[in-house]
């Protein structure tokens, strides 16, 4: 008995560590794609499998190892995808210094870190975002705050995972007619 609650609480670490690691990886991609010569990559897609692949034993699992396993995963789903953005912001950046025939400095600014006790609050500012840059392409304005969009997107959040099945994943896309972000379920690949 002594041994599986010395193994829950060590995967109850390893599973916060990790949840630390979703803020830091945003921290490495900037600067790496800041100055690619002085950073090293940051392995963010090998950390994202290991995420969504990560797996309690049945004989471990609690429903707070499940809360935390499912949180963190839904915080790295997101986050990947403003990490996608940002990669995609950078080669585009790198391309069009290219077409205009200047070289591309590979040194760059000081990355941009995470405000101070945002926590995982940080997820949920990146969707904010997201919903922003897509609003700029469309040129329109939002229709809500970001106070507002936080309030929404939580309260979604939360409808949808009280009862997701264990084959169903929270994805954000978003709406052009309603010009915001929502979440919905959908069956995992």
């Amino acid at each position: 008995m002594r041994d599986i609650k010395e193994e829950r609480r060590n995967l109850e670490k390893q599973l916060r560590e990790m949840g630390r690691q979703v803020d830091l990886m945003t921290i490495k991609i900037r600067a790496y794609l800041a100055d690619r010569q002085q950073n090293p990559h940051p392995r963010h897609e090998e950390f994202i499998a290991r995420v969504q692949s990560f797996n309690i034993r049945s004989g471990l699992s609690t429903k707070q190892l499940d809360t935390l396993l499912d949180s963190l995963q839904w915080k790295v789903h997101y986050a990947s995808q403003a990490w996608r953005q940002l990669w995609e912001n950078a080669e585009n950046a790198k391309r069009m210094e290219a077409q205009a025939g200047r070289s591309y400095p590979e040194e760059g600014g000081k990355p941009a870190e995470p405000e101070k006790g945002k926590g995982s609050m940080y997820s949920v500012d990146k969707l904010w975002e997201v919903q922003q840059e897509r609003l700029q392409a469309l040129g329109s304005d939002s229709p809500e705050t970001k106070g507002e969009f936080l309030k929404r997107i939580k309260k979604e959040y939360g409808q949808l995972a009280s009862d997701r099945k264990r084959d169903e994943e929270i994805t954000m896309t978003f709406d052009e007619q309603a010009g915001r972000c929502v979440l919905e379920k959908k069956k995992k690949n």
